[in-house]
């Protein structure tokens, strides 16, 4: 199966380990509106390398990447990240390589925007299904950095809370 859609906006992060769970939280809330028929919204879970690298399709343009990421912030803070700010990491396994690889082999054919969040705890090793109170505060305006690089009003679409691109004035 391909990814087909304009822009794909990926949710990273492993639900089983408390904060990393950051990511597919974000990519379930975005499924409640209705965003753009180019848009695709998909839970990437912990297979998000291996869907970067080998699913997507031509007609990709831009990739929006949600994950949880340790720069040392105070916990529940959001920044946007080029691929060229994120660590290069190492492939060790196909079980084992980093976000980062897939992106620095797209960065010259697609659009890449990571929008992190700084965990609060990884509980990894230790199943602990819930994101810790500063993480969970933070995606609201996790969902709204989302929006805007859509170029869709947030407040608008908060409002509706339904077909988003058409209350927001964005044509098909």
């Amino acid at each position: 199966m391909m990814f087909e859609g304009e822009t794909l906006v990926i949710g990273c992060g492993n639900i089983l380990f408390q904060d990393d769970g950051f990511g597919p939280r974000v990519a379930q809330d975005l499924s409640e509106y209705e965003l753009p028929p180019d848009v695709r919204v998909i839970d990437g879970g912990t297979g998000a390398p291996h869907l970067i690298f080998t699913l997507l399709d031509e007609t990709v343009k831009k990739l929006i990447i949600l994950d949880a990421i340790d720069w040392k912030a105070k916990p529940g803070t959001l920044r946007k990240f080029t691929v060229d700010e994120l660590p290069k990491g190492k492939f060790i396994d196909a079980h084992n390589w980093t976000l980062s690889e897939p992106l620095h082999a797209l960065k010259d054919k697609v659009e890449i925007v990571v929008i992190g969040c700084q965990p609060a705890r990884v509980s990894d090793p230790d199943i602990e299904i819930s994101l810790t109170e500063e993480v969970e505060k933070a995606i609201p305006e996790a969902i709204a950095m989302v929006f805007n690089e859509l170029g869709i009003n947030y407040e608008l679409s908060r409002q509706s809370k339904g077909n988003v691109w058409r209350s927001a004035g964005i044509s098909n």
